[in-house]
């Protein structure tokens, strides 16, 4: 052998041994690989982590000695190993000689072409990086094998904390499969379920930790991953998959676009609400906003974007940066002014307003909803106490969302709320709106019934005729019932839905609770809630929503003198 392939050797051999040693430091078992991923060396606690010696595991394929559920992602990671030299920490389990199922291993390797194309293998028992309530809360797809959309949003929420402190740039991938619900279809059930459980390997082996990868819906699939995957090469994978498994040979089209998903300091309950917004927010985009043919492949930072937004919404909301407008509901048939909904408003710098209902989901979904419920609360009642004090006795009703009454913080602040304002507390309602499910109706109640305590009347908003809204009727102790427009516009329209109005009216007044009809804009629509027995009727017809009730005030109290 001449001095170059001998300073070659030795050089081989010294970056094998290097790695043993780090491995060692790092783990308790070692393994070496051939091409065929047949253990020919091993070293280590094999009978702990095997339950076999390491003379019994020398020669055999150690993919074999994986459950069935870990074979698929560490045969693909092995491949994707030969590519990028190395394979990214991944907890995996292992099926010992007993049936039993080892605890979580963490495995780790690298690959050598010049030694042959030995992989390195190295393991160690560990408990999972993820905290306990995340792994018991996780739920998979079952035929993928890979998270659900609000697991993801949970498990990148913890990478992304630990990603602070490495300071790892990390991308989001959303691969969209087009025409794969029909692949789907036409394909035999046991085949169908290989080839998602293969996809499903393809997108765990590439992402962070081996298990960064969830299904979204039906045909979009997320990943959270290094920069440095090759996602041309992952979307050829599962195209060629696709294709090998349709029994016409068709295949699917696979498109794929990416953010980038840093995070900047957040607490992490917030951090979390945000992922969930932001990964929703991304398929959103894809399926509604966008054409793949103008895609570039990458998108803003989705989370930050989304952090941003937070930060701002946050801080306008507690410093009462927004604007409040009032519209009238008025008591049938008079059509005197009962009360004022007060509706808020939030602009852009430019002046231009920003869609309410987008703003109110916005809040919910990043569940900062009570913030702005309690600064409405907050802002009305000192608006109450200017208009007492300049002898306007106008009583408001303010939005409160179902997800805010599931707030205990948010209910006891109301509370404290309330004992500063007492001397303004006759002239405030509550209207419950249902634009969220109220999931525990009995914590609701015992709330909304400590709020009319305090004389402050309650109104159930937004009732239409789903079974949820009559389960609220029956348990909670409310004064009003909004019955929404669109439910009235539709039953005016026969005779049928006519009956069915009276009916639900009926009810409402057996329970003692007003009604109150939605969206009345003409004088028709006005004369036929007023048949239907409705006690209020809130529209167009009677006013808009305006900054100043001034107009409104000096009409009221002109219709109160000639009463006089």
């Amino acid at each position: 052998m001449n001095n170059s392939l001998k300073k070659h050797a030795s050089s081989l051999r010294n970056e094998r041994n290097r790695f043993a040693a780090l491995a060692f430091v790092w783990g308790d078992l070692l393994l070496e690989l051939d091409e065929e991923f047949r253990i020919v060396f091993a070293s280590g606690a094999s009978e702990g982590i095997l339950g076999l010696s390491t003379q019994q595991i020398e020669g055999v394929r150690f993919v074999d000695l994986l459950a069935n559920h870990f074979r698929p992602l560490v045969s693909e990671m092995l491949h994707v190993a030969r590519r990028r030299g190395r394979m990214d920490n991944v907890l995996v389990r292992f099926i010992r000689p007993d049936e039993r199922i080892s605890p979580p291993v963490s495995l780790t390797g690298y690959f050598l072409p010049d030694l042959g194309g030995h992989f390195f293998v190295a393991l160690r028992v560990t408990v999972n990086s993820l905290p306990h309530d995340v792994l018991q809360s996780i739920r998979r797809d079952g035929p993928t094998g890979l998270l659900d959309e609000e697991s993801l949003s949970r498990v990148v929420t913890e990478r992304l904390m630990a990603q602070r402190e490495t300071g790892q740039n990390q991308k989001f991938s959303l691969f969209t499969l087009n025409a794969f619900e029909p692949l789907c279809e036409r394909m035999e059930t046991v085949a169908r379920d290989e080839m998602l459980s293969t996809i499903g390997s393809f997108f765990r082996a590439h992402s962070i930790a081996g298990d960064t990868a969830g299904r979204i819906n039906r045909n979009q699939f997320g990943m959270l991953h290094n920069p440095e995957v090759r996602i041309g090469d992952l979307e050829e994978r599962i195209a060629q998959c696709a294709r090998d498994a349709d029994p016409e040979g068709k295949g699917v089209i696979v498109r794929t676009s990416e953010t980038d998903f840093t995070a900047h300091a957040m607490p992490p309950g917030d951090l979390a609400r945000g992922v969930l917004y932001s990964i929703r927010r991304f398929c959103d985009k894809q399926e509604h906003n966008f054409t793949f043919s103008r895609l570039t492949g990458h998108m803003p930072n989705l989370v930050n974007d989304t952090f941003g937004a937070m930060r701002d919404f946050g801080q306008r909301v507690d410093r009462l940066e927004f604007d409040a407008v009032y519209q009238p509901i008025v008591r049938l048939p008079s059509a005197e002014i009962h009360h004022f909904e007060v509706l808020v408003r939030f602009y852009r710098e430019d002046g231009e307003l920003i869609p309410t209902d987008k703003l109110i989901m916005f809040a919910e979904q990043v569940n900062m909803i009570h913030r702005l419920d309690l600064a409405m609360l907050r802002r009305t009642l000192k608006w109450i106490r200017q208009q007492l004090d300049e002898g306007i006795d106008a009583r408001v009703a303010v939005n409160v969302s179902g997800i805010s009454l599931s707030n205990p913080d948010f209910c006891r602040s109301v509370i404290a709320l309330f004992e500063r304002s007492k001397e303004s507390l006759s002239q405030l309602m509550i209207e419950i709106t249902e634009t969220a499910e109220i999931t525990d109706l009995e914590h609701a109640a015992n709330w909304l019934s400590r709020f009319r305590q305090y004389g402050v009347e309650i109104c159930l908003d937004d009732f239409g005729t789903g079974a949820a809204n009559f389960s609220y009727l029956s348990a909670l102790e409310v004064d009003y019932v909004k019955i929404d427009g669109p439910s009235i516009h539709q039953s005016l329209k026969t005779q049928k839905g006519r009956a069915f109005l009276r009916s639900l009216v009926g009810l409402c007044h057996q329970l003692g609770v007003e009604v109150v009809a939605e969206m009345i804009e003409t004088d028709d629509m006005r004369d036929l809630v007023t048949k239907a027995g409705f006690d209020f009727a809130q529209g167009y017809l009677f006013g808009k929503p305006e900054k100043d009730i001034t107009s409104y005030w000096r009409k009221l109290r002109s219709r109160r003198g000639r009463k006089r």
